[in-house]
C-alpha cells in the first residue's frame, strides 16, 4: 500500500475507527475531519472503503475532494480503477467530479483503459476534455501506453484537434498529440496550429515546434511567431528559439530586443540571451549585436538557462509592491483577505491597513500606459473590474479607495481567484499577496495546485509573482519553486 501524502491542517488517522466510524466521520460538518476520514479510508484496503473515497471526489470543499483525488491516484489497485469508471467517477453528473477522475488517471502507476480517456475527450465539458488529453500525454511520456494504445489515442487526438472549439482544450490536445502520436502525425497539425486565430493555439504550437521539427525548420516556423501581435505568443516563441541554440535564433532574439515594448518580455529576452551567451549585457541591443558579429555561422550556444529574474529588471521599474518590483504593464493583483490579515498589530493597525498603504503606493507609481486590475479574494474572488483598465490617476485613486473600503472576510480561495485573473487574455502577470496556505474553494492541496497551474499556463506563460506574508518555511519553498518556474519573483515579508 503506498503512503499517501497528508496535507496541512488535519491529523492523519490510522483507520482504527473502522469502516462505520469513518463513514460517520465522512458526513461530519468539519471539512478537516472529512479529509482525515478520506485518508484513513484509503488505507483500509477494502472495496467498500474505496467506494467512499471515490464518493468524496464530489465533496464541495477542496480540502476533502483534493485529498480524495490524490489518494485515488496513489492506489494502484484494479478494484479502485473499476470504481473510477462508474457513476461516482468518470460517469458522474458533476463535470468537476468527472474532471477530477479524468485527471487522476494520468497519475496512476498503471494506465487505465485508453477507451475511457477517448470517451472523456468527447465530454460536453472542455475541462474534462482537457484533463483527458493531459492524462494521455502524461501516460505516454511515462512509457505507460503500449503501441496499440498509442495508436488509438493518437488517432482520437488528431480528430479532436481538428474539431475542438475550446482554445485551451485544443492547445492541450495538440500537446498530447505531439507527445504520443507517430512523428508523421504532428507536423501538419502544428503547421495549421501556428496560423490559428486563437492565441492559445498559436502559443501551444510555439511551445511544441522545436520538439517536432529539425532545428532549421523549427527556426523558420518560430521566427514569425516571435513577432506575433499577442505578447504571450511572442514570449513562448522566444523561449522556444533559445532552445535551438543557433546563431540565427540568437540573432532573432537580439532583433526582438531592439523593438519589443512589453517590459516583462524585455526582461525575459535579456535572460535568454545571457543564458545562451554567458555574458552579462543588459537591454541595450548594441553590445548584443557586437557579440553576434563574433559568432561563427555554426555556433552552438550554451544550454538554455533556467527561468530567473534579471538583476537589472528592478532598475527599470517604477512601481514596487511590498518590496516586489512590478515588472509588468498588464498585471492582476490578487490579495488574500482571509484570516490573519484582519488581526490588529501592536501599533493598533490591522495588517489589511498595512496592505492598503503599500498597494496605494504601488498603484500610484504605475506608468500610465500600464493596465491593471485588483482581485481581493475570500471564499470567492471579489474583482474590482471585469478586466484590466488603464492606470490613469483617476483609475488609480478609484482602485485604491475601493480596496481600502473592502471589508470582505472568509476563507482564502486562491485557485478560483487565479483562474478568474487568467480568464482575461491581456494579463501577463499575477501578483499574489498571501501566506502560502490556501483555504476554501475547489482547490486546496498544493500537490494539485502546482501542476494544474502549470498545465493551465503552458501555452501562455503568465508569470506568477508572490508576496509571501509570514509564510512558514515549507510553504515558502513550495510556492517559490512554482513562481520561479513561471519566470516570477518572490519576496517574503512580515506585516
Amino acid at each position: 500500500m503506498p503512503v499517501l501524502a497528508g496535507g496541512a491542517g488535519f491529523r492523519l488517522d490510522d483507520g482504527t475507527e473502522g469502516i462505520d466510524g469513518l463513514r460517520t466521520k465522512l458526513r461530519s460538518s468539519d471539512k478537516w475531519r472529512r479529509a482525515e476520514a478520506v485518508e484513513a479510508l484509503a488505507r483500509l484496503g477494502t472495496e467498500e472503503a474505496w467506494e467512499l473515497v471515490v464518493g468524496a471526489l464530489a465533496d464541495p470543499k477542496g480540502e476533502v475532494a483534493d485529498t480524495a483525488q490524490l489518494a485515488l491516484a496513489a492506489l494502484d489497485e484494479p478494484d479502485v480503477l473499476e470504481l473510477l469508471g462508474k457513476e461516482g467517477g468518470l460517469r458522474a453528473e458533476d463535470a468537476l467530479v468527472r474532471a477530477r477522475a479524468t485527471e487522476l488517471l494520468g497519475r496512476r502507476a498503471t494506465a487505465p483503459p485508453v477507451k475511457w480517456l477517448e470517451r472523456a475527450m468527447s465530454d460536453d465539458d472542455p475541462e474534462v476534455r482537457r484533463m483527458a488529453a493531459w492524462s494521455l500525454e502524461r501516460l505516454g511520456r511515462a512509457g505507460k501506453l503500449d503501441e496499440r494504445a498509442r495508436e488509438a489515442a493518437g488517432e482520437r487526438l488528431a480528430t479532436r484537434v481538428r474539431s475542438e472549439r475550446d482554445p485551451l482544450a485544443r492547445a492541450r490536445e495538440l500537446s498530447a498529440l505531439c507527445a504520443i502520436a507517430p512523428p508523421a502525425a504532428a507536423p501538419a497539425t502544428l503547421e495549421e496550429a501556428r496560423r490559428n486565430r486563437e492565441p492559445l493555439v498559436r502559443g501551444a504550437s510555439a511551445a511544441l515546434i522545436a520538439h517536432v521539427f529539425p532545428a532549421a525548420e523549427a527556426f523558420e516556423r518560430l521566427a514569425p511567431l516571435a513577432a506575433d501581435p499577442v505578447v504571450s505568443v511572442r514570449l513562448v516563441a522566444c523561449e522556444a528559439l533559445a532552445t535551438l541554440r543557433s546563431r540565427a535564433a540568437a540573432a532573432r532574439l537580439v532583433e526582438r530586443l531592439t523593438v519589443e515594448k512589453q517590459e516583462r518580455l524585455i526582461v525575459r529576452l535579456v535572460e535568454l540571451l545571457q543564458g545562451l551567451s554567458g555574458l552579462k549585457h543588459r537591454r541595450d541591443p548594441r553590445p548584443w549585436n557586437l557579440w553576434l558579429e563574433t559568432l561563427p555561422q555554426d555556433w552552438n550556444g550554451r544550454p538554455a538557462s533556467p527561468v530567473a529574474t534579471s538583476e537589472e529588471a528592478a532598475a527599470h521599474t517604477q512601481a514596487v509592491l511590498a518590496g516586489l518590483p512590478v515588472l509588468s504593464r498588464r498585471v492582476a493583483i490578487l490579495i488574500d483577505l482571509s484570516g490573519s490579515i484582519w488581526n490588529v498589530r501592536p501599533d493598533g493597525k490591522t495588517r489589511k491597513q498595512v496592505v492598503d498603504a503599500k498597494l496605494r503606493e504601488a498603484l500610484e507609481a504605475l506608468p500610465e500606459d500600464a493596465r491593471f486590475n485588483l482581485i481581493p479574494y475570500t471564499g470567492k474572488p471579489h474583482p474590482w473590474k471585469a478586466e484590466l483598465v488603464e492606470a490613469t490617476p483617476s483609475r488609480v485613486r478609484e482602485a485604491a479607495r475601493w480596496f481600502e473600503e473592502c471589508k470582505e472576510t472568509g476563507s482564502g480561495n486562491f485557485w478560483d481567484a487565479a483562474m478568474l485573473a487568467l480568464a482575461d487574455p491581456e494579463v501577463d502577470t499575477l501578483i499574489v499577496i498571501f501566506d502560502g496556505a490556501p483555504t476554501g474553494g475547489t482547490r486546496h492541496r498544493f500537490e494539485l495546485i502546482a501542476p494544474l497551474f502549470q498545465e493551465r499556463n503552458f501555452a501562455r506563460r503568465v508569470a506568477l509573482d508572490l508576496v509571501l506574508v509570514d509564510a512558514d518555511k515549507h510553504n515558502e519553498r513550495a510556492w517559490s519553486e512554482l513562481a520561479r518556474s513561471t519566470g516570477g519573483q518572490v519576496v517574503s515579508v512580515s506585516f
